[in-house]
């Protein structure tokens, strides 16, 4: 087993990324007027302006993402009609057109696994939710592979995408009076772009009058959060998806949404682990509020202001690759220069960095650069069926594979409790290049296809119909935004002739 985790691991230093762990860079944003609005780019760590200017590229910014390790930053327009991309060399962007929307475009969703970038664009009243092709490599980059055909007319702002890739949370604007929905975005699944969940939120419908700021969706897929301002208050509603119904903040009776603390809320950034939230926003009470979940209890949930930052109608607010810093941007009056970025402690609120940001106001977006980025084990492709069914290969309930930990994954629907683990490094073809995906036909192995390239190979064993595989990541720099591949092969001598069943593939990313 020891050795089998030195291949790999020395095999994935073999493939540097650009991290900047301390001083990755923050996108910020503009929302004006006129067709050339400024955008921005600090340095995290040292608070440094690298960059700033006007471009129609970030005209109207409603969104952005960065992507590739920290060198693409993708940006949706609500003017103009595009999402647009800057590739960053470290100093400077080069901005390009990514995608020609038939609408306004709000909104922006990374599937960092399978390489798809979401957005929601179309006419006023129709949009619906667009996946573009985001592989650098990929002959069709930038065209869309695919797009919903069932929000109708509803109006739609605000919405998130999970860190999966697999959900979308899609909400009505005006939430006291629309639903709550959540589109099925995961392309091997067959309920593909339908709406999963399409209910009201209580809280808000007792409200009177709400309208959506932002929404969430936890990275385990369990919980989603919509956050919304209502006549003089904010608030936040938990759904969970595994009782479909919105978690209770109240002690009384009756469904309660948690208080946010800030009188109008206008962002959120939520923690990987799910632990905590921050919320940005502006009113009567302005500046940025800190969540912390109890799940089991959520009427125990903790809000706390941070009096450290004093920073009226709070706006953008994001938080670093690995959780302990965020940063938000402000503006002495909503619609008037000069903007400011804050860069502060997530647990204590204490401001690290202050970066003036000139005649930039309305500032509605940061990105914070994904040189360090999320962990991840995102299954693709089909297997083939034996004695239980088609083998499954996933990650353990909670474990993802970030560096510095153990990261667990299972086979399953295994007949015997026995299978054989393929892991490499490319899910396109063999170190023979020989493509893939590769028939096993004639191997005795009809309807059963190799999915990754078999660099390593190891037997696992476990008791009834699971088995698990164990690798503790070391905590190197040089392995964030690694990329591996997975595929299990099930014992099964009824299944064929050749006696094994092939699971579907896995794509891991090593990361926080």
């Amino acid at each position: 087993m020891t050795i089998v985790r030195n291949l790999v691991v020395a095999a994935l230093t073999a493939f540097p990324v650009l991290a900047q762990a301390g001083n990755e860079v923050i996108f910020v944003g503009t929302s004006t007027s006129g067709s050339t609005d400024n955008s921005a780019f600090v340095g995290s760590g040292t608070g440094s302006l690298l960059w700033m200017g006007p471009s129609p590229n970030t005209n109207n910014v409603t969104d952005a993402v960065w992507a590739d390790t920290g060198r693409t930053v993708y940006c949706a327009q609500s003017l103009g009609n595009q999402v647009s991309r800057a590739a960053w060399n470290g100093s400077s962007p080069a901005w390009s057109t990514f995608y020609s929307a038939p609408g306004s475009c709000y909104g922006l969703g990374l599937d960092a696994g399978r390489k798809r970038l979401w957005v929601l664009t179309g006419a006023s009243g129709s949009r619906e939710l667009h996946c573009l092709d985001a592989d650098l490599l990929s002959p069709g980059y930038g065209t869309l592979l695919a797009q919903t055909t069932v929000l109708g007319t509803a109006s739609r702002e605000r919405w998130g995408l999970s860190p999966s890739g697999n959900l979308a949370a899609v909400p009505h604007v005006f939430i006291n009076s629309g639903l709550f929905e959540v589109v099925d975005t995961d392309p091997t699944s067959p309920t593909f772009l339908q709406v999963l969940v399409s209910t009201p939120v209580p809280g808000a419908s007792a409200a009177g009058f709400a309208f959506v700021s932002d929404c969430r969706i936890s990275i385990d897929d369990a919980y989603a959060y919509v956050l919304y301002a209502g006549l003089g208050t904010g608030a936040l509603a938990v759904f969970q998806f595994a009782t479909q119904s919105w978690l209770d903040f109240g002690a009384a009776s009756g469904q309660q949404d948690m208080a946010v603390g800030v009188t109008v809320p206008n962002g959120m950034a939520l923690a990987l682990d799910r632990s905590f939230a921050l919320v940005a926003g502006g009113g009567s009470v302005t500046g940025v509020a800190r969540i912390d979940f109890d799940y089991a209890t959520p009427a125990n949930s903790t809000v706390t202001m941070f009096g450290s930052i004093s920073a009226p109608n709070c706006n953008g607010i994001s938080l670093s690759p690995e959780g302990t810093r965020a940063c938000v941007t402000s503006t002495p009056a909503s619609v008037a220069p000069p903007g400011t970025l804050h860069v502060f402690d997530a647990t204590t609120g204490v401001v690290l960095q202050t970066v003036a940001l000139g005649n930039m106001w309305n500032i509605y977006t940061t990105a914070w650069q994904e040189a360090s980025p999320t962990a991840t084990f995102v299954p693709f492709g089909a297997g083939c069926s034996g004695a239980l069914g088609v083998p499954q290969l996933a990650a353990a309930a909670g474990s993802r594979p970030a560096l510095g930990t153990n990261f667990v994954a299972e086979a399953s629907n295994l007949p015997f409790g026995i299978a054989l683990l393929n892991l490499g490094l490319s899910s396109t073809q063999t170190s023979g290049s020989v493509p893939l995906p590769l028939d096993l036909g004639f191997l005795g192995m009809p309807g059963c296809a190799l999915l990754v390239d078999p660099m390593i190979s190891y037997a696992l064993v476990g008791p009834g119909t699971v088995a698990t595989w164990n690798w503790f990541l070391p905590s190197s720099p040089t392995l964030f935004g690694a990329v591996f591949y997975a595929q299990a092969f099930a014992f099964d001598p009824a299944a064929n002739a050749f006696g094994f069943a092939a699971s579907n593939g896995a794509v891991g990313t090593l990361g926080f």
